[in-house]
């Protein structure tokens, strides 16, 4: 069940990897290196400003759609939300736009801002659809919607640099193009679902509290994966920022996408078991999930460590070598962060104790911040990779703890010593090739990545590691079956 759910969201996790490695090879060679690094601060600012504003609606949205469906209420469920989603999005982007005109910033980084700061205001509402469509288990129509919406993006911002003068701004300018295009497509089938609903303020209150914390506690988390780039810009210049930012989005977003692509296929059905069976049955659910992902992240975060040289050819010139030096050091970080935040985060969701999740965080975030002033100032790039560890490793410390006060959140230990023992094997094996006399490059990352999946899956297979037979036959079935039938619409 669980391999034949991650396998339907395939097409979205393919486009994912499409644009999250083509932004990397592309942009790192199509911009200067202050020019990425100022897209870069962009990017991360427009994150920062979504989650503030908009993330505890989508938060809202995927929670509670299970319930509305079980109460026979979706109308107006999709009614409040939208209606809320608007309304913010028009006060937050005048609010921004006065911001922005009034600020110090250079004219630069304002004039990338002022794209990528709006297009955010419009991209709740796709979100909200997109996290509506997930949590009813529309998986044909969220993959299509997502993965069309993220390659017209990808695709109208490469064009935008090759043949205007935009620059930095072409990729948010992008994705205004791509939310306007299939947002307003899918916003008419949403609209579908709204008739007869009604705003209802009570829930509007019942949403803000469950989301809020979790509003909150994303923004701390972003701060702890992403106030490092802000304070390098800020001691060693925008091109360090970029070549730093460069190498963590090569390594960690490898990553991210593995763990998004587990996770939205497993949390809909964690929460949908919650309100039919109970924490029992959400358990059991996440027993499984959290050895399923570690037996997909984990190796892949070795690899990622083994062959960082070999994949520098993928980065443009001008940020290649400070990317290349963090690369190993942000695969164990991302490897962390990502099972912290995919699977540990998920216990405080299902038990509705979001502050915590808050509090988890608060430590972590002043570690970091701490360590990244006194660590690169004298260590450079490398500062920032020490403090980055450092934090994680006591954030999700703390959130396994509070986590497990409120929820049963299984801990796959087992499983985990199984997948290092084969992650072991595997490393052993890349590292005996004899390849000292080639140059890092494409042949050679070929080499090592087959030679790696291969040793890595035949371990796994020998000793059962995770239980990954069943897993391994679910997959097999669900290619030589045909996909279960769409719920009705």
């Amino acid at each position: 069940m669980l391999g034949r759910s991650i396998l339907a969201y395939l097409p979205v996790n393919l486009a994912n990897v499409l644009t999250a490695f083509g932004t990397i090879v592309i942009l790192t060679r199509l911009l200067e290196p202050t020019e990425f690094g100022i897209y870069a601060i962009a990017m991360i600012t427009m994150q920062f400003v979504h989650m503030a504003l908009f993330t505890w609606m989508e938060a809202a949205m995927a929670r509670f759609q299970a319930r509305a469906e079980r109460e026979n209420d979706v109308a107006s469920h999709l009614v409040t939300l939208y209606r809320l989603g608007a309304f913010i999005g028009a006060f937050g982007f005048v609010a921004i736009m006065l911001t922005l005109a009034l600020s110090p910033l250079s004219h630069d980084l304002v004039f990338v801002l002022t794209f990528a700061l709006g297009s955010t205001c419009l991209q709740v509402l796709f979100n909200l659809g997109m996290e509506a469509h997930k949590a009813a288990h529309r998986i044909k129509r969220y993959s299509l919607a997502y993965s069309t919406q993220t390659l017209i993006s990808f695709s109208l911002g490469i064009l935008f640099i090759l043949v205007t003068p935009l620059r930095a701004s072409a990729p948010f300018i992008g994705v205004i193009c791509g939310l306007i295009i299939v947002g307003g497509i899918d916003l008419l089938f949403m609209w579908r679902n709204m008739k007869g609903g009604q705003f209802q303020r009570e829930k509007v209150k019942t949403y803000f509290i469950y989301g809020a914390p979790l509003c909150l506690g994303l923004l701390m988390s972003y701060a702890l994966n992403s106030a490092d780039v802000y304070i390098i810009s800020a001691i060693m210049g925008t091109a360090s920022a970029g070549e730093y930012n460069a190498g963590y989005n090569l390594a960690n977003r490898s990553l991210e996408i593995l763990f998004v692509w587990v996770s939205m296929a497993v949390t809909p059905v964690a929460i949908t078991v919650m309100e039919q069976q109970g924490t029992a049955g959400s358990r059991d659910v996440l027993k499984s999930y959290g050895a399923t992902l570690l037996w997909i992240t984990v190796p892949a975060a070795t690899g990622i460590a083994l062959v960082s040289k070999d994949a520098g050819f993928i980065l443009g010139e001008g940020v290649r070598d400070g990317a290349i030096s963090v690369m190993p050091w942000i695969a164990i970080a991302g490897l962390i962060n990502g099972f912290m935040t995919y699977y540990v985060h998920r216990a405080f969701m299902l038990s509705g104790q979001t502050q915590k999740y808050v509090w988890a965080l608060v430590l972590p975030v002043i570690l970091n911040i701490a360590l990244n002033l006194i660590l690169i100032p004298t260590h450079g790039l490398m500062g920032a990779v020490w403090a980055t560890i450092s934090s994680y490793v006591l954030a999700i410390v703390i959130a396994t703890i509070l986590a497990r006060r409120d929820y049963p959140l299984p801990l796959p230990i087992r499983a985990a010593l199984e997948i290092g023992v084969c992650s072991l094997a595997m490393a052993s094996a890349v590292s005996l090739l004899p390849l000292e006399a080639m140059n890092p490059g494409f042949i050679t990352l070929s080499i090592k990545a087959m030679v790696g999946i291969i040793v890595y899956l035949l371990s796994c297979w020998l000793i059962n590691a995770a239980d990954c037979r069943s897993f391994i036959r679910g997959l097999r079935q669900r290619l030589i079956k045909s996909p279960l039938p769409e719920p009705a619409e």
